[in-house]
């Protein structure tokens, strides 16, 4: 036999080898990457990248996989193919075959764009991509009932340390107005100039920030709403778990221009110039954390109603931050009580960190409420709460607030509209039979400006984490008896630290200024666990201009009579209660200065409460 002849046989013999095996192994491939596909359809962020496809089924021959009946929502979505070649260990090299670019269909609806690609490696274990490359530009959708969607460019890079998403020019509309009296408006429109969202991690696990987006943002998230709070929790914690707790490191971004909604239904109005939330974390264990929320040109209108802010923001930063006992005890506190188990879990998730800060302002705040009449407006508002030392006996809590410009007007009732009756009893006699009056007197009474700062020292933290790990939860127990001693031992349990080391509340800073009056408030009060005033302190105010408010209450009194109708009398018997209430509070004060007066009120260690050093049963 020639060596020509022997070399076309072995070929041969190895081909029909290789034949066989294609023949045996490849329904199984072609199966498993079927499956790997059709688990994925309907899934935002999931192999499709941003946007999720359905189709009725999936054909696979060779490394291509076809999608039967392709759709994207209700839009036919014509030919779409993927290459996925299996990478093993659960990887897949995926590429964009075809894409929709050009599809029109019998029924009016239609999707074009200009590009449409996508390429990545796909980790079934995570269910995320470990690195993608994906690209959408002058994206068109149109449904048959009419609805239409664009985007003019959506961008989207990930790798095993992060993602960045870009989003450009996107807008969408449909629904129908009522065509007679009764009939749903169903209209909505949104558009939205630019998102951007980015984010970095490091040291966490290959492919997680994308599976993690994913997990957060796609139909197995948003359905898990339907399927109870435990599925909803479950998905929601896969986030920290999957991105946050492996992270040594990680910083996001997400950035919002040019926003505006329209939804028929509320005849509801939306409006935002900007809108971004920086966030960081940092730590392996405990983690150092923030947050940072900003927005500005904000307007909403829904009916007769509005509100709106020039500028916002808020940030929240934490110390030592237990994220994964808070993931774990939230988890637990949705399902059945385990014998032995207690409430600590309150604490792990409540009190997850040793210290947190919120820092908050708005400029040209206001809002207002129709069917109440009136709306509330404020130049600048200011806040900030600080918490530390929360594992500590000895936890300290700061409030502080500020608001200034406050402005409480009267709003003329559209034609038609009766406002609705606000109730509270003890009130609407003193005030004439209403809660709120848009008379310039009650206007006076308003304050402009307004601060306030609150300290609480001393709060026992070890010691409340120690009483809650001693309470059982309920079902924990069988027996009564001993349920019945866990709840007394944890009740006094509760008391005791307050007697050890009671906290102690300070008032200071605290000032209301109006257009007749200004009022001062500082003080300290020693909590204790005693009824009936659970502690003593002192505090302190001073009022400057009752004189004023008197004289203006007098003045409409007077002008109300002389007016001589119905509704007048009501503001003149409203007009002679401020006067008195002013003349009674004058005379209760010590004077200090010819306008001012000074109010001292002792809570007394035993049980008494005076006011400038005379128990207030006997005044």
């Amino acid at each position: 036999m020639s060596p020509l002849r022997l070399l076309t046989k072995i070929t041969s013999a190895l081909l029909a080898v290789s034949a066989v095996t294609q023949i045996a192994a490849s329904p199984a491939t072609a199966q498993g990457v079927g499956s790997v596909v059709e688990s994925e359809l309907r899934h935002t962020f999931g192999l499709f990248g941003p946007l999720a496809f359905d189709a009725d089924g999936v054909t696979v021959r060779d490394d291509v996989v076809s999608l039967r009946g392709a759709r994207y929502g209700s839009i036919p979505a014509g030919q779409v193919r993927l290459q996925v070649r299996s990478l093993g260990d659960q990887v897949y090299a995926v590429s964009s075959e075809e894409m929709p670019t050009s599809v029109r269909n019998a029924d009016g609806s239609s999707i074009t764009a200009a590009e449409w690609r996508l390429s990545g490696e796909w980790n079934d274990a995570i269910k995320g991509y470990q690195s993608l490359d994906y690209r959408i530009s002058d994206l068109q959708m149109t449904t048959a009932s009419g609805g239409f969607y664009l985007a003019g460019e959506v961008v989207m890079r990930a790798d095993q340390n992060g993602y960045a998403l870009r989003l450009s020019d996107l807008a969408g509309s449909g629904g129908a107005g009522p065509t007679a009296s009764g009939d749903p408006d169903t209209r909505f429109a949104l558009s939205i100039d630019n998102l951007i969202y980015e984010g970095r991690w490091t040291g966490g696990a290959a492919g997680a920030p994308y599976a993690s987006l994913g997990r957060s943002l796609d139909l197995r998230f948003l359905s898990a709403r339907d399927e109870g709070g435990d599925a909803l929790l479950a998905s929601t914690l896969a986030h920290l778990e999957n991105l946050y707790l492996p992270a040594s490191s990680s910083f996001t971004d997400l950035q919002v221009s040019g926003l505006s909604l329209f939804y028929g239904p509320q005849d509801l109005e939306i409006s935002l110039e900007g809108f971004s939330i920086p966030a960081s974390s940092k730590g392996d264990r405990l983690k150092t954390q923030m947050v940072n929320i900003a927005l500005n040109g904000l307007d909403i209108r829904r009916r007769e109603d509005f509100a709106g802010m020039a500028s916002g923001a808020i940030k929240i930063d934490l110390e030592g931050a237990d994220v994964e006992g808070f993931s774990e005890a939230l988890a637990s506190l949705f399902k059945p009580s385990e014998p032995g188990s207690n409430w600590s879990i309150l604490a792990d998730t409540l009190l997850f960190f040793d210290a947190m800060g919120i820092e908050g302002f708005a400029e040209d705040l206001v809002f207002a409420l129709p069917d109440r009449l009136f709306s509330l407006s404020m130049e600048q508002v200011q806040g900030a709460l600080g918490l530390t030392d929360m594992r500590l006996d000895g936890g300290f809590v700061t409030l502080r607030g500020q608001a200034k410009g406050i402005d409480l007007r009267a709003l003329n009732a559209p034609e038609g509209v009766e406002p609705d009756p606000i109730v509270i009893p003890g009130l609407v006699p003193v005030l004439g039979e209403r809660l709120i009056r848009f008379d310039p007197l009650s206007q006076s009474l308003v304050p402009n400006q307004f601060e306030s700062t609150v300290e609480v020292t001393g709060l026992p933290m070890a010691n409340l984490r120690q009483t809650l790990s001693s309470l059982p939860r309920d079902g924990s127990i069988q027996d009564p008896g001993a349920l019945l001693r866990s709840l007394v031992s944890g009740a006094l349990g509760m008391i005791t630290p307050f007697l050890i080391q009671p906290p102690r509340v300070s008032v200071s800073d605290t000032s209301a200024v109006a257009d007749d009056y200004t009022m001062t408030i500082m003080g300290e009060h020693q909590v204790m666990p005693i009824p009936p005033l659970f502690g003593f302190g002192s505090f302190t105010a001073t009022i400057a201009g009752l004189s004023q408010v008197e004289a203006r209450a007098n003045a409409t009194t007077d002008a109300a009579l002389a007016a001589d109708t119905e509704d007048e009398q009501g503001l003149a018997d409203y007009g002679r209660r401020i006067a008195g209430w002013a003349t009674r509070l004058r005379d209760l004060g010590t004077a200090s200065s010819s306008s001012e007066r000074t109010y001292v009120l002792e809570l007394t260690q035993f049980g008494e409460i005076e006011l400038n050093g005379t128990p207030l049963n006997q005044r």
